[in-house]
């Protein structure tokens, strides 16, 4: 059944009127029919699941008939990478939405090369990973900021992990809690943001397997975090 964020309030017999993006993408990269069954979600009232009713040539609206999946929270994890090339960043969001981030904090970082940052077309990637994935909820995008910026935007008792490529020693990887993961950009950390992770006592990871590109860094990271809590839960 395909899936499908809306902005309104989910409640059964409610009616969402389909603006014209989500009308072009059911009715013409979908090809849903009249009476189709659709599943809605908004990040904060659970799974519906709603019936598509034709209202003329070029408008549908959403009868919202069931709730499918109750909303559920996730354990809190950001993102935190440099701006990097556009194709690369957008591989990053779409991955760290499938792979259950809940904050992702962009990073202008001291060697940060491609500054750019198109909100619109990176709310759209997270939106059609989080469609396509199952989740329930949407991550939520933040606006790109400086390493101090972000720390001031963390929850209390946020565990901070920086990936360090040429860093001596890898601490241990948590297993549970509120964590944040901070990936730098093509050039790596500049020895000033070395130390600020220092002094503000993140723990520095890093993998034996060589020089990861930036995006590589972020799946595999959010993938090792990802089994790590699936085996700790099971203990």
């Amino acid at each position: 059944m395909i899936r499908l964020f809306v902005s309104s309030p989910l409640t059964e017999n409610a009616v969402i009127s389909l603006d014209e993006k989500s009308y072009h993408y059911l009715v013409h990269v979908m090809r849903c029919s009249n009476q189709e069954r659709i599943l809605c979600f908004n990040g904060y009232d659970g799974e519906w699941v709603s019936e598509l009713k034709f209202i003329s040539k070029k408008s549908a609206q959403l009868f919202v008939l069931y709730l499918n999946r109750p909303q559920t929270t996730p354990e809190y994890c950001a993102l935190c990478p440099a701006l990097i090339k556009k194709d690369n960043l957008d591989m990053v969001l779409q991955k760290a939405t499938e792979l259950g981030v809940t904050d992702i904090y962009p990073i202008l970082s001291d060697h940060t090369v491609h500054g750019h940052f198109n909100r619109e077309h990176a709310e759209a990637v997270i939106r059609e990973a989080s469609e396509q994935c199952e989740r329930l909820t949407l991550p939520q995008l933040h606006s790109p900021m400086k390493l101090a910026e972000v720390m001031a935007h963390l929850p209390e008792a946020c565990l901070c992990c920086c990936l360090s490529e040429r860093h001596q020693d890898s601490d241990v990887l948590p297993k549970s809690g509120k964590v944040a993961f901070f990936i730098g950009p093509e050039g790596g950390w500049s020895e000033k943001e070395k130390l600020f992770f220092k002094n503000k006592h993140f723990k520095f990871l890093h993998f034996d397997v060589g020089i990861l590109r930036a995006e590589t860094a972020s799946i595999a990271i959010l993938s090792c975090w990802q089994i790590g809590r699936a085996l700790y839960s099971k203990k």
